[in-house]
């Protein structure tokens, strides 16, 4: 059996993160800075939440909500399952 660790030795263990109070068009600038298709959310070096492309296009795209102006803290995933290094793939 797998396990994360073995995972990130391969997939890199490099994360990007931005804040609650971030525009979503930034962490949308970032995504595509660095190619990625989600993001951390931190606040006071803890996991407030995640966002995803997913994240964009539902609650941002449709419901007709401004990219420039909304918050990620409005739109961002809160509970975010976290695994540890030694979790296993199952």
């Amino acid at each position: 059996m797998g396990t994360v660790s073995n995972i990130l030795k391969t997939k890199g263990s490099v994360t990007f993160s931005i804040t609650p109070d971030t525009t979503v068009y930034h962490a949308l600038e970032v995504m595509v800075e660095k190619n990625v298709s989600a993001l951390l959310v931190m606040e006071n070096e803890k996991l407030a939440g995640i966002f995803t492309e997913r994240d964009y296009a539902r609650k941002v795209i449709l419901k007709g909500k401004a990219s420039m102006e909304t918050r990620i803290r409005e739109i961002m995933t809160e509970d975010v399952v976290t695994v540890s290094p030694d979790s296993t793939i199952d």
